[in-house]
């Protein structure tokens, strides 16, 4: 494949992304009231799944490229996934720290305690559910993510085909349905807080493994640079089949055996696979619509905004700014541009001074490292 950095549509990518999970909690503050707007709104959420996708395709793509010129790439991988991550992380545990506080909030009903604050800043907040998204809001993906970079090669020295990656995707879907049945088995709460282990189950690595490996498959397929032809029509049938059972609730299908066993695949599965279809042809078709200097900044700004607009959103509470805004529908989209517009400005600033420091930090140390590179 061509060198990474001409795709410029997988920053489209995760520009959408980030416009759809603020999207979501936007309308948490200011919601609609059309429902079917709501609706929209609310399937803002499964712009993680979009990240996650984009992800795979990513660190696929860079991983291919740079184990074969590179003394030790798995070493060098985790440098470059931990400078990545971290400096921001960090800011973003001390920030909400402050903001927040320990007091009991949803996802810590018996407030923060020290040892949240330990085990998310080694990233391993994701395996216990009162941590897994407490400490940093939305951090659950982040804890996710990491998961995936930790067996990523591992994975990549065994998935080498289009085959191969629907036998893990197959693992997969059995670890993600036993994750359901012995979560609960695990975590003990009382009724009122019985939530926390629903949500755990479905927040958690093995909840999301699958949209990994349906990203990995994406990859593939890329790589085998079928005939655009080819693409266009499987590709587009593919997009029409998915867009329709991801749209289900809007639009219901007629019931029928193909229909049925389509619909009883859980939701971020769907939606993950249709964002998949999604990126292979956006890879063959970047139009400009959705490939602009719009999207593709955004999709380069999106972790710090991803990190920054929960922040956002709680200044503007406290502020009584988002109190301003009437419940309509008009209203609600305002209230998203405007933490969008807030959000994008401050999170320039950290992109530019945190993110990309520590991007240039772990490359001087690989460099340190691994002189020959």
């Amino acid at each position: 494949m061509p060198d990474i950095k001409k795709y410029k549509f997988i920053d489209a990518l995760r520009g959408i992304a980030i416009l759809g999970v603020i999207l979501v909690h936007s309308s948490q503050a200011v919601a609609p009231t059309n429902s079917t707007l709501l609706w929209i709104m609310g399937e803002g959420a499964r712009g993680v799944q979009l990240f996650y996708v984009a992800s795979a395709l990513t660190l696929c793509m860079s991983w291919f490229a740079r184990s074969s010129r590179e003394a030790f790439p798995v070493r060098n991988f985790y440098i470059r996934r931990f400078f990545r991550i971290a400096p921001m992380f960090y800011i973003a545990i001390l920030a909400y720290i402050f903001l927040n506080g320990f007091s009991p909030s949803y996802w810590a009903p018996n407030g923060i305690e020290w040892w949240f604050i330990l085990i998310t800043a080694t990233f391993l907040h994701g395996f216990h559910p009162e941590t897994i998204t407490s400490v940093v809001p939305g951090g659950w993906s982040i804890a996710v993510e990491m998961s995936f970079y930790l067996i990523l090669p591992l994975l990549l020295l065994k998935i080498k085909s289009i085959t191969s990656c629907l036998f893990f995707f197959a693992i997969s879907l059995v670890l993600s349905y036993l994750n359901i049945l012995i979560v609960p088995h695990i975590f003990s709460y009382p009724d009122s807080q019985q939530y926390l282990v629903k949500n755990f189950a479905f927040l958690n690595f093995f909840g999301q493994l699958p949209v990994f490996i349906i990203g990995i498959l994406g990859y593939f397929i890329l790589c085998k640079q079928y005939p655009s032809r080819q693409i266009a029509i499987i590709g587009g049938a593919f997009f029409v089949i998915f867009l329709l059972a991801f749209l289900h609730p809007l639009l219901p299908l007629p019931s029928n055996f193909m229909v049925d066993m389509l619909l009883k695949v859980p939701h971020h599965f769907i939606a993950s696979t249709l964002f998949t279809v999604f990126a292979i042809l956006l890879a063959s078709w970047p139009t400009r619509l959705l490939v602009n200097r719009l999207t593709i900044t955004v999709g380069q700004l999106s972790f710090s905004m991803y990190l920054t607009h929960f922040a956002i959103l709680t200044i503007f509470s406290k502020m009584g700014f988002s109190g301003l805004f009437s419940k309509s529908n008009t209203a609600s989209l305002l209230h998203f541009l405007c933490v969008v517009f807030v959000t994008t400005v401050v999170s320039f600033f950290f992109y530019k001074y945190i993110e990309k420091t520590g991007i240039v930090v772990g490359k001087r140390l690989i460099e340190k490292l691994e002189p020959d590179l």
